[in-house]
């Protein structure tokens, strides 16, 4: 018995987030932090070792997250 299945439909964007690379001190490895902005320590997730960040501003990311109304203006208008 086949089953018969309906081809999904694509799904839009449902948010965003954004990530900056900071450069580990000790390995030179690009660690990922999704929009840290507090100050903090971070583990190098090559090496292990533990390093202390720059925050970013967050009402710059704010700004981004509305400008591109929260991921859906960056979707490809020929694509839908």
């Amino acid at each position: 018995m086949s089953e018969s299945r309906k081809p999904l439909a694509p799904v839009r964007p449902a948010g965003m987030e954004i990530i900056f690379m900071y450069p580990c001190p000790f390995c030179g490895r690009e660690v990922p932090l999704i929009a840290p902005t507090q100050p903090s320590m971070v583990q190098c997730d090559a090496c292990r070792k533990g390093f202390p960040i720059v925050p970013v501003d967050e009402k710059h990311i704010r700004f981004y997250k509305a400008m591109l109304a929260n991921g859906n203006a960056a979707v490809d208008p020929d694509f839908i």
